[in-house]
């Protein structure tokens, strides 16, 4: 069959994505043949917003999701679709980074809402097992950590979901703050050696080597430096011991120079200490 020949329920059907014959035929078909399509108007109603969507058609997707809303005002399937709008808006291109992420925070509290309601519904602790769900704002990360922070009040035991907001706040450069949701997840996962590994990073920036080579130095024992995986460890291990090694050696070194006579203590004190730091 010729791809012209592709009808709306054929394309349903066969899960093709082809907005560019959707679109049309299935306005033609809500325009022309609404009363004999029966229920089967809002597969119609769907399709077309998908298609409106993928062909950046924003007026025609908001109308079909107003549609749909008022024939199903408490589907969390038809809530998930104002989050795909704005989602896809703040995707286009000529927008201002401002306004990006503006729509894009808006989607994630829609998703967020979602999920929470899932979970609330299903009544048990619900991970964010959908990728998309918690990297949507990537580029955002201000939005996604308010909106984890807001499900980790509702299950703090849910060890992924720190390592998420870990990851956000590394994305913000807000390294006490990434420091505290690696040791929500260490004290649910202490086995973990990745998390001991990212840790011990976060550390080490902070400039606390003896706590970030203590971490380091778990996570060796929890994988093995033998291991290609965990090399990054062993890498860490060197380097906080070399800082350790250095401070030593600029202490004894200062002390030396202490010790020399009065005359030439003064100057090369002062020139030694300078160099060091």
């Amino acid at each position: 069959m010729a791809d012209a020949d592709l009808t709306v329920e054929e394309a349903r059907l066969k899960r093709m994505r082809r907005p560019d014959l959707v679109l049309p035929q299935g306005l033609a078909m809500l325009e022309k043949q609404r009363a004999s399509l029966g229920n089967s108007q809002w597969e119609i109603r769907e399709q077309v917003f998908m298609a409106a969507l993928d062909l950046h058609k924003f007026e025609i997707a908001r109308k079909q999701f107003e549609l749909l809303e008022q024939r199903f005002p408490t589907s969390l399937r038809v809530r998930a679709l104002e989050g795909m709008i704005f989602e896809a808006q703040a995707h286009h291109s000529g927008l201002t980074s401002e306004q990006s992420s503006k729509l894009a925070g808006r989607a994630m509290e829609i998703y967020t809402e979602i999920v929470l309601a899932l979970c609330h519904e299903l009544n048990v602790v619900c991970a964010y097992t959908s990728q998309s769900l918690m990297k949507i704002l990537s580029t955002y990360s201000r939005g996604s950590g308010r909106q984890l922070n807001a499900y980790l009040e509702m299950y703090p035991t849910d060890a992924e979901a720190w390592k998420e907001l870990a990851d956000v706040y590394l994305e913000m450069q807000q390294l006490e703050n990434a420091r505290k949701a690696l040791e929500e997840v260490l004290i649910l996962a202490p086995m973990s050696y990745l998390s001991h590994l990212k840790l011990a990073e976060v550390l080490y920036t902070l400039e606390e080597h003896h706590l970030a080579r203590s971490y380091y130095a778990q996570s060796l024992e929890l994988k093995s430096s033998l291991s290609m995986d965990n090399s990054r460890a062993a890498l860490g291990m060197i380097l906080c011991t070399t800082v350790k090694l250095m401070e030593i050696a600029r202490d004894h070194l200062v002390a030396s120079y202490e010790c020399c006579p009065g005359a030439s203590k003064g100057p090369e004190l002062r020139a030694v200490q300078a160099w060091l730091t």
